[in-house]
């Protein structure tokens, strides 16, 4: 199962983790989103970490199979 999303911005990304708390920030709530989820699995390189708090336009679920 893949999670999709679109960033208010216009972008559309893979939501690939959630977290309570991250190493680098003392607030809480944090997703990992990848930017370039279009590209093959082993070749992704731009993960980014986010609010939780951040706003997004939709989220949908893919199942493959």
């Amino acid at each position: 199962m893949i999670t999709v999303a679109k960033m208010t911005d216009g972008r559309v990304v893979e939501i690939v983790r959630a977290a309570e708390k991250v190493g680098f920030s003392p607030e809480p709530g944090w997703v990992m989103v990848c930017m370039d989820f279009e590209k093959m699995y082993g070749k992704r390189t731009e993960f980014k970490w986010v609010p939780a708090a951040t706003r997004f336009e939709w989220v949908r679920e893919y199942t493959f199979g």
